[in-house]
């Protein structure tokens, strides 16, 4: 482990780590707070805009997530060094493990959830506009569920995302 004792080698990190946090936090708020409830108000061309939106947006908050994960825990690593004690006998420490772990939850739910429940509103999505009638209300009932469950988890990500960022902004000061 010598490599992260490595000046260049933890600039490197901590600008991956840094810069890959700020596009996370804030993509993540400007999605939530902004463009969808501006794709809301503008009705079906807003369905449109984040169905053309939604892939593109989720490959590149997939790669800016992995990345940020990866070069946080290399970070992270450089601690155990001194022994895995730092985590709860130091303000830093711990301030830096809360941190993580609120991050590496909302990256899990990155990763396992928004995709899955963003395919099943767009697979439902094409099934309600394709009907030659009036929308089957059991399916429209369904897609007012699921986009709440969306927006519920997109809501309790941002507080997560909130806490990692705060975390690791005051832990160096602690």
């Amino acid at each position: 482990m010598t490599i992260l004792s490595n000046l260049y080698v933890i600039l490197i990190l901590r600008v991956l780590h840094v810069g890959g946090g700020i596009m996370w936090v804030g993509s993540a708020a400007l999605y939530l707070l902004l463009i969808i409830p501006a794709a809301y108000s503008a009705q079906s061309a807003g369905q449109k805009f984040l169905q053309t939106l939604g892939p593109k947006f989720g490959a590149m908050m997939g790669l800016v997530t992995t990345i940020t994960v990866l070069s946080g825990a290399l970070l992270y690593a450089r601690f155990f060094a001194g022994g895995i004690s730092f985590i709860w006998t130091t303000g830093a420490g711990a301030a830096f493990t809360v941190g993580a772990v609120a991050a590496l939850g909302s990256y899990v739910m990155g990763a396992g959830y928004f995709g899955k429940m963003q395919e099943k509103i767009a697979k439902l999505g094409a099934e309600i506009g394709s009907a030659q009638s009036a929308p089957n209300p059991a399916k429209v009932q369904e897609m007012s569920r699921l986009q709440s469950s969306l927006m519920k988890a997109y809501q309790f990500d941002l507080v997560l995302l909130a806490i990692a960022m705060l975390g690791m902004a005051v832990a160096r000061y602690l």
